[in-house]
């Protein structure tokens, strides 16, 4: 049986116009509920026009009037809540090129005690 691990990962991603602030990270994807408790407090802000948040996603869209606030502002706001926190697992291809590595040195391995010893020998040990 092959068993195939997939895990979804992402770093953090901004995406900044005029008067729109897209941000996607591992913080807002795994902890929904400070994420909310922050939207609604930015909600007090009059300059805030709309939030959209993709809890699955881990993205957050914030519109606001440019005339009245920052993208910094708001960057420095969502920073000090620790939005855009990466996780510091590793990702998917680190995983493969780990394993393969193993997997590669053990072939190699088993390669050179087959030369050494020869293959009945090496099966014995292998067998172990």
């Amino acid at each position: 049986m092959i068993i195939i691990e997939v895990i979804a990962f992402m770093n953090t991603y901004i995406h900044q116009t005029n008067k729109r602030l897209r941000i996607r990270s591992d913080y807002i994807r795994d902890h929904s509920a400070e994420v909310e408790q922050l939207i609604s407090q930015l909600y007090d802000i009059e300059a805030i026009t709309e939030i959209k948040h993709k809890k699955y996603a881990g993205s957050v869209a914030i519109s606001f009037d440019n005339t009245q606030i920052s993208a910094e502002d708001i960057l420095d706001t969502v920073e000090s809540h620790h939005w855009l926190r990466e996780n510091n697992r590793p990702t998917f291809i680190e995983n493969a090129v780990t394993k393969g590595t193993k997997t590669f040195a053990k072939g190699v391995a088993v390669m050179a005690l087959k030369r050494i010893a020869g293959p009945s020998v090496s099966r014995l040990l292998l067998s172990m």
